[in-house]
């Protein structure tokens, strides 16, 4: 399943644009606050002259504004010039957000190879969402050439952060010997940690490898499964929005 939720988070201490003085970072808390807590037209009057002067997480805010209708007339093609004022500053779920955009078609015609770009950049830096997006690309042939392989690399490092529908991807992958060698126990492991964060459809698979293992195997399995569970855990991965 495709991550295609626009971000709604802000990351105000990874920040790549300018920095902001004290008075304003405070003011940026404050437009996020009331923007969780509903007071849209608040965030919004505080957030429109940090977005102004350049500020890429108050750009991003307003983005979500515009693109979700709230403290504002919902207006996609306004969200979608926000999001990349942000993102062109390296504003990591700008990024995120454009390549969702470009590839949904939302407010811009639908653009894979622009997509791919802009989940590449957020990839990078550690965005999960993104990886995991980057990944189905890879796996689908949009905006890139088909590659199993690639696909299996940005699963990986979506999966190594928590991410519970890489995990099942790359579980797939595994089981089926695509991008990477035919594994089972691996794939094993790696359905039960999804499962372990409530996929049911991770855990269907997981049992039904299991009765393809021998029982020396089952419990190799079952002992890389209980490292995967402790070491790839939502609590890993970049805080997300």
């Amino acid at each position: 399943m495709k991550v295609l939720l626009l971000a709604v988070g802000l990351c105000l201490a990874c920040a790549a644009g300018p920095v902001l003085a004290d008075d304003d970072a405070q003011r940026l808390e404050r437009a996020t606050e009331d923007f969780y807590a509903g007071k849209y037209r608040q965030a919004f009057a505080i957030a429109l002259p940090l977005a102004e002067r350049g500020d890429p997480d108050a750009l991003n805010l307003l983005g979500m504004m515009y693109e979700q209708g709230k403290g504002v007339a919902a207006d996609p093609a306004r969200a979608v010039a926000y999001y990349r004022q942000a993102a062109e500053q390296g504003d990591i779920y700008a990024e995120y957000n454009l390549g969702v955009s470009f590839e949904t078609g939302f407010g811009v015609p639908m653009n894979y190879h622009e997509a791919v770009k802009w989940y590449r950049r957020a990839a990078e830096k550690g965005l999960a969402a993104a990886a995991y997006n980057l990944a189905t690309m890879y796996e689908d042939g949009n905006g890139v050439a088909k590659d199993a392989a690639q696909a299996a690399i940005w699963y990986r490092k979506a999966a190594e952060q928590g991410n519970k529908q890489a995990q099942n991807n790359l579980a797939w992958l595994y089981a089926r010997g695509q991008g990477v060698g035919k594994n089972l126990l691996v794939a094993y492991a790696w359905f039960d940690a999804a499962a372990a964060q409530g996929l049911q459809v991770a855990a269907e698979q997981r049992d039904r490898i299991a009765q393809q293992l021998t029982v020396t195997e089952l419990e190799t399995a079952r002992e890389l499964a209980a490292r995967y569970r402790r070491e790839y855990h939502p609590a890993a991965e970049t805080p997300q929005p």
